[in-house]
């Protein structure tokens, strides 16, 4: 949805940019939250072999493949020199090894996520003793802090390790919650309304009293766009909110959700390729609520669409080609 509301034309719609822009920015951090839910939950078996042997299978490989495409097809254009001189007289093995380093740099931008979570694939040893011992996760009293006062850096190059500390204690938070999410639900349906609340008065307050709309994105520690990302403490809290939602619909058979689940990862890898690939005249339409609900809807389709055909042809190998 973040994706498909850039590609949309919001000159005569600026209102309607700027709180589309508060509540689905940020996102990434639910991705984050996710990924530390999932890594507590799947932490019965710690064997750090075994564990890094999954993910090179299950997404660095994939990571591989997907990025090839985008990679070959930037460096074909002349403006890769210029958005990177550095890289000027530099052979094509070196460019390509860039480009799979900061994934932000390629066309698949949005492949950046990757290279940042390997770094957290190699502190699986740490995040495991610290699941054994959860007075450690006082840490994110530092953490937290911190990255609220850092705010989101580019993605395109060179911060790959200010990312990984950024988004660091929204993987821990997941963590955390993983570890008790029966009392964490239990407070949240409790207190659901109180949480709303706060979110709405948040993403209201932020649109009111801030020039700035949406992801802090700037140098690390920069604090031209605020002191503190409110975005992160907004996202925090709509994780919570949509795991008590998920909750009361554990229950009910849902198959296109659970389809959309087993494809999700590589919907992930497919999708800036698939707006990358859609005319003008479908992206360049005049930016609103229901332009960007369909393109979002479209682009989910086909990036759905081509995943399933991947998986049909190619078994239980389009795992290591496209995630799924």
């Amino acid at each position: 949805g973040v994706h498909c509301m850039d590609d949309l034309d919001w000159s005569s719609n600026l209102e309607g940019h700027r709180i589309m822009m508060e509540i689905l920015q940020g996102s990434t951090i639910l991705f984050f939250m996710i990924s530390g839910f999932l890594f507590q939950h799947l932490s019965r078996s710690t064997d750090y072999a075994d564990y890094l042997s999954r993910k090179f299978k299950n997404v660095f490989l994939p990571y591989l493949f997907v990025s090839l495409p985008g990679i070959l097809l930037l460096l074909s254009r002349p403006h890769f020199l210029e958005q990177n001189p550095e890289m000027a007289g530099t052979p094509m093995w070196m460019r390509v090894g860039f480009l799979y380093l900061y994934g932000g740099s390629q066309i698949n931008l949005a492949l950046w996520f990757v290279p940042v979570m390997c770094i957290y694939y190699a502190l699986a040893p740490l995040f495991w003793k610290m699941l054994k011992r959860p007075g450690s996760f006082a840490v994110l009293l530092l953490l937290l802090p911190l990255a609220l006062l850092e705010h989101r850096p580019q993605v395109a190059k060179y911060n790959n390790l200010a990312l990984a500390l950024y988004f660091l204690p929204a993987y821990l938070v997941g963590m955390w919650l993983g570890m008790y999410r029966e009392r964490v639900l239990a407070v949240a349906d409790r207190y659901a309304l109180v949480i709303i609340v706060t979110i709405v008065v948040l993403i209201v307050g932020h649109h009111q009293l801030t020039t700035y709309h949406g992801t802090y994105v700037t140098e690390p520690f920069s604090g031209e766009q605020g002191l503190i990302d409110w975005i992160y403490v907004q996202k925090i809290l709509v994780f919570v909110a949509l795991l008590a939602l998920l909750r009361r619909l554990d229950a009910k058979e849902l198959p296109l959700l659970d389809y959309l689940a087993t494809c999700s990862f590589g919907i992930y890898f497919v999708h800036i390729y698939v707006l990358y690939a859609l005319p003008n005249a479908l992206r360049d339409v005049p930016g609103g609520l229901v332009s960007m609900l369909w393109l979002t809807a479209l682009t989910a389709a086909l990036s759905l669409l081509l995943v399933h055909v991947v998986r049909s042809l190619m078994g239980s190998s389009s795992r290591v080609l496209i995630g799924a």
